[in-house]
């Protein structure tokens, strides 16, 4: 039986594109240090999203859904994230690269962008969320649970990946415009707010939201 149809196919595409904490995290990434830092950015939320499908298939994932306490945690623990990256970002506009060598330097940020999208991701609620509502709706009763849930969670993995990647390579063109520091800055300076913003949203993130 055909498990990635077309309304499963156009469901994954409408939710990738709906603007939310992954894609402010991998704009700033991208921004930052560029097109490596931000597909590095996607590789971390991938990841994450394969953890969510793992926790999908042993259950875990309903902890996140029934539990008030477990929801009201991982909420938290997501915005605490996102402002903790919003001030970063601010901080950032007030200071000037220091001397550590480009090679080493590079690296680092490739490392750092990677952990920001595998975070940005795991903190998130609606993540969970995605992998217990929206795809057992799409498995069929008489088919192997972690089988389809593999072949699902592949599909949107794939989805979400491309549509973000064409982000980072517009972003990463735009860059190239940007790159004088007073510019950089103001960026800087707007990237920190939205996802100081974005942090502060989720506090007040209720179920009806996920």
């Amino acid at each position: 039986m055909d498990l990635v149809t077309v309304p499963f196919l156009l469901t994954c595409l409408a939710i990738a594109l709906v603007p939310g904490p992954t894609v402010a995290v991998i704009i700033d990434q991208s921004l930052r240090a560029g097109r490596g830092a931000g597909l590095a950015t996607i590789a971390g939320n991938t990841s994450g999203l394969f953890l969510w499908a793992v926790a999908s298939v042993l259950g875990l994932t309903a902890l996140v859904r029934t539990s008030e306490i477990a929801f009201v945690a991982l909420k938290f623990v997501g915005a605490v994230y996102l402002c903790w990256l919003g001030v970063q970002s601010l901080r950032r506009s007030r200071r000037h690269e220091g001397d550590l060598p480009t090679a080493r330097r590079r690296e680092r940020g490739l490392l750092a962008s990677y952990r920001a999208g595998v975070l940005a991701n795991l903190s998130n609620p609606k993540a969970a969320a995605l992998y217990l509502a929206l795809l057992p709706q799409f498995i069929p009763a008489q088919e192997s649970v972690p089988y389809a849930t593999a072949v699902l969670a592949a599909a949107q993995m794939t989805i979400s990946s491309l549509w973000y990647a064409a982000l980072v390579v517009v972003v990463s063109a735009v860059r190239r415009f940007l790159a004088r520091p007073r510019v950089r800055a103001r960026i800087d300076q707007i990237s920190g707010l939205v996802l100081v913003g974005l942090g502060l949203r989720m506090i007040t993130l209720g179920r009806a939201a996920t």
